[in-house]
């Protein structure tokens, strides 16, 4: 699913409106692999065994994690003790790991992986998936040439100058939704509208934003979300802003207003995030129930908005 982050900034009686999309990642991609029991027809097809799905799912998971900061040890081992079952017990990846070796052996490990997979089963798909990581593990995420280098201009702050390359992160590797980026202290950010269309804890990303602006000593609300809500939200919250901290207005895409108390679950699974294509029968259904989070709230958020701008 996609999530979207409404910026409104108050400022010399203005308002600015920015609107933030970020990309949700998600292990699933292992799930639209079709798995069968027979290695034999992995040789010409798309299909790998259930054993290397299962493996492969957990990979993935595994650089997520890795990816986001934390502790990928768990996964690792869970890997090990997989191939260790495939290996009939002879595996060479028995050694267990803690939390600094596996950060530190992310890449090599899952270059490792695909080795001893390739061991068992012969298959074109997963040839490919070695190459890619492989040459991701070449490449530097988020690292793109600085246009600005060198450039002679007062204008331009020095630090943006110095370097020829600079470093990006995708808001959708981070937390998937766009907080940091709106957050910088020049943008004087006073009210956040979230219109979450994560799947999953529809309350994840502002959770997680919070988090990270307090290891970061950047001003933000506090979260605190009732853990039964996580799995039957309502349709409005409002967690209310402090000093320098912007107000958060956060909307979960399914909720038990606009879908019902036992249908929210059934709703997510059908617009999941890896769902190819939707029909035109999908789509209204998803406007519909999208636009009825704004309907339904306008009166609320008119009000928080309001009480933003002093009127």
């Amino acid at each position: 699913m996609f999530g979207a982050n409404v910026l409104i900034k108050v400022k010399h009686q203005c308002t600015f409106i920015s609107v933030l999309v970020p990309l949700d990642f998600s292990s699933d991609l292992f799930h639209h692999i079709r798995c069968t029991k027979d290695e034999k027809e992995c040789k010409d097809s798309t299909s790998l065994p259930i054993a290397a799905c299962l493996i492969l799912e957990t990979l993935v998971e595994m650089n997520l994690l890795a990816v986001k900061g934390k502790d990928p040890s768990d996964l690792q081992n869970d890997i090990r003790t997989k191939l260790n079952e495939l290996d009939g017990g002879e595996s060479q990846m028995v050694e267990k790991s803690d939390e600094t070796d596996a950060k530190l052996n992310v890449t090599p490990f899952t270059l490792e992986v695909f080795e001893r997979l390739s061991v068992h089963f012969s298959s074109w798909l997963l040839d490919v998936l070695k190459h890619v990581c492989e040459w991701l593990a070449e490449w530097i995420w988020g690292r793109k040439y600085n246009f600005l280098h060198n450039v002679k201009d007062e204008r331009v702050p020095s630090f943006l100058v110095e370097s020829e390359k600079r470093d990006f992160v995708d808001a959708g590797l981070l937390l998937n939704a766009g907080y940091i980026s709106v957050l910088r202290q020049e943008r004087d950010v006073d009210l956040i509208i979230s219109l979450d269309f994560s799947e999953g804890d529809p309350f994840l990303t502002v959770k997680t934003a919070a988090e990270l602006c307090k290891n970061l000593n950047i001003p933000f609300t506090e979260v605190d979300v009732p853990s039964e809500d996580s799995t039957t939200p309502k349709d409005f919250y409002v967690f209310e802003g402090h000093e320098k901290a912007p107000s958060v207005i956060h909307i979960p895409l399914f909720n038990t207003v606009n879908c019902g108390a036992d249908k929210v679950e059934e709703w997510r699974g059908k617009y999941s995030t890896f769902q190819l294509s939707y029909s035109a029968e999908m789509i209204d259904d998803l406007l519909e129930v999208a636009g009825k989070n704004i309907t339904n709230n306008k009166e609320k958020l008119v009000k928080e908005i309001r009480k933003i701008i002093g009127t």
